[in-house]
């Protein structure tokens, strides 16, 4: 079975730092890359960050029914790949998406198991920082990005839990803590229950 944790946050709230922390920290933990038409940031690598694709080879890949979900963001399609077969018998303990609430919401009804985590800024004047050190969005971009706030957030209350990054560690703890948590719900001890109750009978 697979411990599925989905992360999300609206643009500039530091997710994908957050969880790149939270990879060093969990080596064991399972990363699904997702695809996108948009450019490559400076800092990000083809294949380990996202797969980036064009538009003509992203929409076919939606018509061959390739992917989990999939959302058109500021321009920019962005796609969740279906598991492979050996994830899905549950090889793998834990696999995190980074998605943004449209996705989030999405993968969420078509697996209620799943954990879905908000990570929400500090404050607003937070976010325009973030995005201005990125040193890849304009003022106008910006400015377009900060009007959609709002919304993404009313979206975000969905989720199952909700974590302040007001400090990067602090916020990867957190998130580690609530992941750990997870092992001890009954669908991942239910099997042990069964053997025990097997000893009893």
């Amino acid at each position: 079975m697979i411990n599925g944790i989905v992360i999300s946050g609206c643009s500039g709230v530091g997710k994908t730092t957050v969880i790149k922390h939270l990879l060093r920290l969990h080596p064991d933990f399972a990363f699904s890359v997702s695809y996108t038409t948009r450019p490559p940031r400076a800092d990000e690598v083809d294949g380990k960050d996202y797969h980036f694709i064009s538009r003509e080879e992203f929409e076919r890949k939606a018509r061959e029914r390739f992917f989990l979900e999939w959302e058109e963001v500021y321009g920019c399609y962005y796609g969740t790949p279906k598991l492979p077969p050996d994830e899905e018998e549950g090889t793998t303990r834990v696999v995190i998406f980074e998605l943004d609430s449209k996705g989030a919401l999405n993968l969420q009804q078509k697996f209620p198991q799943f954990t879905t985590i908000a990570i929400i800024p500090p404050s607003v004047d937070a976010i325009g920082a973030r995005l201005r050190a990125r040193g890849s969005e304009t003022d106008e971009s910006i400015a377009e990005r900060r009007r959609h706030i709002a919304e993404e957030l009313r979206r975000l209350q969905h989720l199952s839990y909700c974590v302040v990054n007001d400090d990067i560690e602090a916020t990867a703890r957190e998130i580690e803590t609530i992941i750990l948590a997870q092992f001890h719900r009954l669908p991942f001890l239910g099997a042990k229950i069964d053997e025990l109750l097997e000893l009893l009978a």
